[in-house]
């Protein structure tokens, strides 16, 4: 590992420090982009769950790169715990999705990297069009497991509940997965696009706002 990782896996090493690993698509392969996007999704969703310290995705690339992973969704657990002690975290968050016929399920367990334990096992499942509620509520559950798991945690603020439904939740998670994916090749034009069409596909995702608004930064 070089010494720029090192220092990276330093900085969130400790207790309660928790990354979301990108899932793992087993239904439909044109979305296995959304592995990306639903990461990030969740990691920003699982900030303010009690004392727990998330991972930041840029990070979590950083070592998969070093790894030659890529954007690889991680399903082995010997390669789990090795990603996880390299980025000095606690706790996992690995998880699944599957698509079929316009119903979407999303699976996520809680997983200590020491010990291989899964510590909490969620799920949720909708229509297609109901994307950021079924990631919402997969993130609730993972928040209030996290609160309990890690030590000196308080009690998580609950989640705002999303607006109405606009109909094109997926296509704005797939733009939005396109942006970061962008943005991991360095090609700044292709991610500021994507984020826009996130946003214009669905204006309730925030987090491709904070995405196009880092570029301005």
């Amino acid at each position: 590992m070089s010494f720029l990782l090192a220092l990276l896996s330093l900085a969130w090493a400790g207790p309660g420090s928790v990354a979301v690993m990108y899932f793992q698509d087993q239904g439909n392969p044109a979305l296995a982009p959304l592995k990306v996007g639903l990461a990030q999704m969740l990691t920003s969703d699982l900030v303010g769950a009690g004392s727990a310290k998330l991972v930041e995705r840029q990070q979590l690339q950083a070592i998969m790169d070093e790894q030659k992973l890529g954007h690889s969704a991680i399903v082995d657990k010997d390669t789990a715990a090795k990603l996880g002690k390299l980025l000095g975290a606690e706790y996992l968050v690995l998880g699944s999705y599957f698509e079929f016929a316009g119903t979407l399920r999303v699976d996520a367990r809680l997983v200590r990297v020491e010990t291989g334990e899964i510590v909490a096992s969620h799920g949720a499942n909708g229509t297609v069009t109901g994307f950021l509620e079924i990631e919402k509520s997969v993130a609730t559950q993972l928040r209030a497991s996290l609160a309990s798991a890690v030590p000196g945690a308080t009690p998580p603020a609950a989640l705002a509940p999303p607006p109405e439904p606009t109909g094109k939740a997926l296509d704005a998670a797939m733009a939005l997965s396109d942006g970061l994916i962008a943005l991991d090749s360095h090609e700044l034009p292709r991610a500021r696009a994507s984020f826009e069409a996130a946003i214009a596909a669905d204006p309730r995702l925030d987090e491709a706002r904070a995405q196009l608004a880092s570029l301005e930064l």
